[in-house]
């Protein structure tokens, strides 16, 4: 047992902080206890439907009230845990009973909800072994008796250490008192703090000339606090398991996969599983290349929680998939001509409809070039290409053994002779999987189904071919979340029998940059969070798989990045599928030169978080206005709506008596 010594005795004194420095919770804030119990008392009828359903406010607006009364009428520094519950007592009608039984679910649920801080737990034995003398301190409205019943549920060495807290002294540490007591008591020499907080636990300590360390606890990311307005329960575990896995590491690419990624993907697939469980889907085939990380995720899942499921990794892309078929190729004529046509060049129609120069200048009567076409032009080459016989012809039998090979891989992977199984994939508008059932037609009348994270708003429809959508909205665009499934693969192009076998054929590309920006790292903390929150759902007993905080992790990224993020996010290699040759980042930062004369990169929005002032201004302008040309000057002519304007540096200037 550790005995503190005398204090006529010159010594050495060792203290710690204990929350966020030895210990830590599960959730990402103390509220989030409340909301557990808020849980927890839902189903409790002894308690009003008022009190339970606003639990977590009643605890935390008491316990502001209670501290800020007793300063001003007592001036008292702290407040004592049986304070706060009088008070709700009083306020709420609670009998001695039912005031006890909440108490002591909080106690419970924060030895439940606390694992330790290992690096700062070993340095504290290291000096218990070596016979110093350490003590805890600690601003908190819990005793030392519930202090210590809390800590000996995580290591049995803090059973012979002395605790010194706020609420029975009524003095911080915040405020340097704490801490005057202390020496008051044991007169150290020489005093060595150890705390998470720059004010309690380093300024006021050095301020009367402790030597503090302050330990560098892993703060919440922008996005999480963002979320956690919201007061969710999900979220609060989300963004704790998050935070507690940043604790051991350093890696800014692990953390960012650990911390969204991961719960973002987590989420999707726990969805996905959840229906096919409920649907008897047997089978999973998750579509490279976005499908890699969703699958790994899959995997654990099933494999921890012991799921009747089999994933399977299906090569498969828009170009490989996307094959004419007598009663499609109209279809797909279309879909080459009406798919990013704001964009479209005569060389992307001739990658796209699998044919070469010679050949789409020949149908088309257009020189092939990479100029992007005009909308007069695409329509006229599309007009050209629908009404020519000679051309469809030409292009089923330029096909032919392509949708061989495809029919045959699919049958060499897939079991049709039972409706039991369904693709994943992430974005998409579905016409790949509508030319692939016509395809298919001779192996499967069956539904063909497909999990999607989230889709395009011109979304196809076809009898057979159901789309499942994980995020169901038109108010967001989420092609951005494809950069979160990065792949060190280049894009399935078709297929080719070797042996009796047909392989998928892969494109070739640069993935030096991938992994050299971490992608085995980001995999690692993917991993990591998905085994972590499983556990964590096993040990409550509860589902967390709310998708409250993915609405707000979008509207930070989109509306509110910050730079750490924003460098993370932005610096992921990624280029248009087609153009994968020499992969950069997605989202470079911009200075004021570059932004105004050098090709821009999509995502600005994420570009902003990196950017110097400047250009941030500029793309803030770009954003809002569509163009940047339209911030300095544009005009508008509404003949319908009699409204006539210029807007120049956004200000709009009303011509209505010109033009009108």
């Amino acid at each position: 047992m550790q005995s503190l010594k005398t204090k006529n005795l010159t010594t050495t004194l060792y203290s710690f902080d204990i929350f966020d420095t030895l210990v830590t919770r599960k959730t990402a804030t103390p509220k989030g206890i409340f909301l557990l119990m808020q849980e927890l008392l839902k189903d409790n009828n002894a308690y009003s439907k008022y009190f339970r359903e606003n639990f977590k406010n009643i605890r935390c607006e008491t316990e502001d009230f209670i501290r800020v009364w007793l300063y001003k009428t007592k001036k008292y520094q702290d407040i004592t845990f049986d304070e706060i519950y009088e008070r709700i007592q009083i306020n709420h009608s609670l009998t001695n009973s039912e005031t006890d039984f909440l108490k002591n679910l909080e106690v419970q649920c924060e030895i439940q909800n606390l694992i330790p801080v290992d690096e700062n737990i070993q340095k504290l034995k290291t000096l218990v072994n070596k016979n110093e003398q350490v003590i805890l301190i600690s601003d908190m409205y819990h005793s030392s008796e519930t202090l210590k019943k809390i800590l000996t549920q995580i290591d049995p060495v803090f059973e012979s250490i002395k605790i010194y807290v706020s609420c029975e002294h009524r003095k911080t540490k915040s405020k340097s008192d704490l801490y005057k007591v202390i020496r008051e008591e044991l007169r150290p020499q020489n005093w060595f703090h150890t705390g998470d907080n720059i004010n309690a636990d380093f300024n006021s300590a050095r301020y009367i000339k402790i030597k503090s360390s302050l330990y560098n606890y892993p703060k919440l990311k922008g996005y999480e606090k963002y979320a956690l307005e919201n007061d969710n329960l999900t979220t609060e575990y989300i963004s704790g398991t998050a935070k507690n896995l940043r604790i051991k590491s350093n890696n800014n690419v692990y953390n960012f996969g650990a911390s969204f990624t991961g719960p973002i993907l987590y989420s999707y697939v726990n969805w996905i599983i959840e229906n096919a469980l409920k649907d008897n889907i047997e089978h999973l085939y998750f579509i490279a290349r976005d499908g890699y990380i969703p699958k790994l995720i899959a995997d654990i899942i099933i494999q921890e929680k012991n799921f009747p499921l089999k994933t399977h990794y299906l090569y498969g892309s828009r170009k490989a998939w996307r094959i004419p078929a007598e009663n499609t190729v109209e279809n797909f004529i279309n879909y080459v001509l009406t798919e990013f046509y704001e964009k479209l060049t005569p060389i992307d129609i001739t990658h796209r409809l699998g044919i070469n120069k010679e050949e789409f200048e020949r149908f088309s009567k257009i020189k092939c070039s990479n100029k992007i076409l005009s909308r007069k032009i695409r329509r006229l080459i599309q007009t050209r290409l629908l009404d020519n016989p000679e051309f469809k012809t030409f292009l089923l039998n330029k096909h032919s053994e392509n949708r061989k090979n495809l029919i045959n891989y699919l049958k060499q992977e897939i079991d049709f002779s039972k409706n039991n199984f369904a693709f994943v994939d992430f974005n998409g508008s579905g016409r790949s999987q509508d030319i692939l059932l016509s395809i298919i037609s001779d192996l499967y009348r069956g539904q063909l189904n497909t999990f999607y994270f989230c889709c395009e708003i011109n979304l196809s429809e076809c009898k057979n071919s159901l789309k499942r959508i994980f995020m169901c909205s038109n108010k967001y665009k989420h092609y951005w979340l494809e950069l979160l499934c990065r792949n060190t693969e280049g894009q399935t192009i078709g297929y080719t029998a070797e042996n009796d076998k047909i392989i998928p054929v892969r494109e070739k590309i640069n993935n030096k940059n991938l992994i050299s920006w971490g992608f085995e790292q980001y995999i690692k903390g993917i991993f990591d969070f998905t085994k972590s929150i499983i556990r964590l759902e096993q040990n409550l007993g509860i589902s967390l798989n709310q998708i409250d905080f993915y609405f707000s992790y979008f509207n930070y990224i989109t509306t509110a990045i910050d730079k750490e993020t924003a460098e993370i996010l932005g610096s992921i290699p990624y280029s248009n599928i087609g153009n994968e040759k020499n992969i950069k980042e997605c989202a470079p930062a911009y200075n004021l030169f570059q932004f105004l004369f050098c090709k821009k990169q999509d995502f600005l929005f994420i570009s902003k978080g990196r950017s110097s002032k400047a250009a941030k201004f500029l793309i803030d302008k770009t954003i809002q206005y569509k163009s940047l040309r339209k911030f300095f000057i544009d005009v508008n002519i509404h003949k319908k709506k009699r409204e006539a304007f210029i807007c120049i540096l956004g200000k709009k200037i009303n011509i209505n008596k010109f033009i009108i």
